[in-house]
This record gives C-alpha cells, structure tokens and sequence, in this order.
C-alpha cells in the first residue's frame, strides 16, 4: 500500500539532502569530527583506580598523597602514629583505600590522574564531549555548515523544476527542513553512540545518561534551524542564512539571560514592572538555549563535576521554570517560524 501522498517527497528530499551533504563536504567534515573523536575514546586507558561503591559498606578514600612541606618526623606525627595521608599501606589497613589512578589519552601521550572511581572519570570525559564539543561548539558549526542547504535548494533553477511538479510549495519545504533533521540527526547518533561505544568498550564503563544528549541536542538544532529556513526563503543567501542563524542563536542567548536576571537579580528590584513583564514575554517568544542548557546539564547529572552556574540556579529557581514547558515553547516557536516560512514560499513569485 502506498504512504499517504502528502509525505511521498519527503524520501526523495531526504536522500537528496545527504547527496548534497557529500558533495559539499560537509559529511567529510563531520564523519572526521566523530572519527577522531571516536579513536580519542577508544585510546582511554584508566589505571590503578579504586572502587568507591561498595554493596555492603561505604568506602573511605583519601586522595592521592602528596609530599607535606616538612616532615621531621618521616611518616609519623609526634604521639607515633602514621600520617594516613602519606602513607596509604597504613591508610589501607585501617580499611581506607587511597586513589592513585590515572587516566591516559591519545594512547599514553597524556596522562592525568584521576580523582575519583573509573565511573566519574568517564562520566567527566563524556561531559566535555557533550558540552564542549556536541554542545554549543557543535550546534554552532552544524548550523554554518547546513546553512547552504536551503538556499542552494530554492535557486530558481533547481526551484522551478520542483514547482512545475503537483506538489505544494509548504510539502517540499518541509521535506527539505525534514532532510537537513534527519542529516543532523543522524550524524549526532553515529558521534554520541561512536564515542559512548568507544569508551564502554575501553572502561567497562555504559553511562546510559550519555544518551540523553541526542534528543536534546537535536529540538535545540531543529529550533534555530528553522530560522535560517525562514531566512533562505526571504533572501535565498547562504551568507546570510549563516551569519543570521549564528546571530538569532547570540539573541536568543542574551534574551534568554537578560529575562532570568530581571526576575532574579537583586538590583532588578528597581526597575519598572512593565519591564520585567517584557522580559517575561520576549522569554515565552523567544527559544531558551540557556534553558535547554540546565536540562542538559541536569540531564547528564553534570553537577557530580562542575558547579551549577549561577543563571543556571537562579533560572531553576524560578518558580515559573517548567522543563516541559520549556521544550513544549520550542516546539512552537518552530512550528511557527516554519509556518510563516511557507507563507512566504507560497507568496515568492519564480
């Protein structure tokens, strides 16, 4: 039985999608990205680590020791007893285990050790791929690097064969919004699952809450994607869908912040209510990355290593903070930037 007709451009659009993606290079250019980054996990190596859970006791650890600025009497205090923190032999008979692991990258061209259980040096490893490089810096590149997409797909020369065919305008731009997720998609999947797969092959370590960043990660990408849609179908530039995109992601950032501190910040006490209601407002209208930020970051259970940032506290303490209706407003804005997207197509004369 045939699918319904109002999807059947939507596979030829998407296969399109990654032929245009291979052509450009840009598959190239994310399949290293996650290559390198894949072998990077896969070059892990964790040593001489200690086991803080135990099932039938707690674990008393201290940290690995280090020589004390003097020390007249060697290992021992003045009443003869042996410092514990110097000594981890007597610290291990005392039933206090002492860390002196070590993680090593890049096959032993750097090593460090590690403060605490193999698990937390993972889990820290996994953060840094997950909010420096597939975070902001990766959302970042994939909307400069799927910016041309668009444009090059409403030249009038490619445009006017596709529009010759019975096939709504609003069906082929979806289709083509739904062909640069799927490309997205897919290359989150294969950099999240590579480098998760990596590291529980090399650590023994399957941090399933690693997972989370792919659906996260890709509403924040669909949300600001759908902007420089909107933007290839106004000015068909790839110059401008870039730098528009990176732009709307930086006000959409500062609104974001600017809308959190007028609730929360103390000195914010004198400014006018009309104000804060417009800050109020422009935060519903506006996407949230600072939002999606905290429920990454919650998400992943970052806290077990860094600090919250303030705005991240002080946005958690809002009453009015929902994750869901954070995600659910996403969802709506995108709908509505697509919406007026197509509005504008329909109205485009070729």
């Amino acid at each position: 039985m045939n699918g319904s007709p109002r999807f059947a451009p939507l596979g030829p659009l998407i296969r399109d999608t990654f032929r245009q993606a291979w052509a450009s290079g840009i598959s190239a250019m994310m399949l290293t990205v996650t290559a390198v980054c894949a072998l990077l996990c896969l070059s892990v190596t964790i040593s001489g680590d200690v086991s803080l859970h135990d099932p039938n006791e707690t674990v008393l650890f201290l940290p690995t020791p280090s020589p004390p600025a003097t020390a007249p009497t060697g290992n021992t205090v003045p009443n003869g007893r042996p410092i514990l923190e110097n000594d981890p032999e007597s610290a291990r008979r005392e039933g206090i285990e002492t860390l002196q692991g070590r993680m090593s990258l890049a096959f032993g061209a750097v090593s460090f050790p590690v403060s605490r259980e193999r698990a937390d040096a993972v889990h820290f490893l996994e953060l840094v791929l997950a909010g420096g490089i597939a975070g902001t810096v990766g959302l970042l590149l994939a909307l400069i690097w799927t910016a041309g997409f668009m444009p090059t797909f409403l030249e009038p020369g490619a445009a006017a064969a596709l529009l010759a065919k019975p096939i709504a305008r609003w069906q082929l731009l979806l289709g083509k919004y739904f062909g640069v997720l799927t490309f997205a998609a897919f290359h989150v999947v294969l950099f999240v699952g590579a480098t998760w797969f990596a590291l529980g092959l090399r650590t023994t370590i399957w941090d399933l809450d690693y997972l989370w960043c792919i659906p996260l990660l890709l509403l924040q990408f669909a949300v600001f994607y759908s902007f420089s849609v909107l933007l290839a179908v106004v000015s068909r530039s790839t110059v401008t869908c870039v730098f528009g995109a990176v732009l709307f992601w930086l006000l959409a950032w500062g609104i974001n912040y600017g809308s959190i501190m007028a609730r929360n910040v103390v000195e914010t006490r004198s400014l006018p209510p009309a104000t804060v209601a417009l800050a109020n407002t422009a935060y519903w209208i506006f996407p949230k990355p600072i939002d999606g930020g905290l429920i990454l970051f919650n998400a992943l259970n970052a806290s077990r290593h860094f600090e919250k940032p303030l705005v991240f506290t002080l946005l958690e303490s809002w009453r009015g903070f929902s994750p869901a209706l954070s995600i659910l407003s996403s969802f709506a804005i995108t709908i509505a930037l697509l919406a007026f997207s197509a509005y504008e197509l329909q109205a485009t004369d070729y």
